[in-house]
């Protein structure tokens, strides 16, 4: 895998850098969200806790992706300003799974509250 920063922008307000990378995967389909966030954070010197994936983006038969990434300056900013639904996405693969899990238990118990 190959990256090349497109655009990045600091954002003292919101105390984050916002970086545009495009991701070029030769012979192999679009890498998901934890490995390709493991592989930027190194690139980027950054710690994993405070990079985020927001948005990917693979355009049919290309083998490059567009990512839209937040770097924040600490984890806690990170965790309040960035959607749950996020969060969980840019968890690893078993955690994400027990997260998504305990969503769905919420929801079925709440569902089972609101009938009574």
């Amino acid at each position: 895998m190959e990256f090349r920063i497109i655009n990045e922008i600091y954002n003292p307000l919101i105390k984050r850098k916002e970086v545009k990378a495009e991701v070029i995967h030769q012979s192999a389909g679009t890498p998901d969200r934890f490995s390709l966030r493991k592989e930027l954070a190194s690139k980027l010197n950054e710690e994993l806790e405070k990079l985020y994936i927001i948005k990917m983006v693979t355009k049919t038969g290309t083998n490059k992706t567009i990512c839209d990434i937040e770097v924040y300056d600490n984890k806690e900013t990170a965790k309040l300003i960035i959607p749950k639904h996020i969060l969980i996405r840019n968890l690893p693969p078993e955690e994400r799974k027990k997260a998504l899990e305990e969503k769905e238990k919420k929801k079925k118990a709440k569902i089972e509250e609101s009938k009574k």
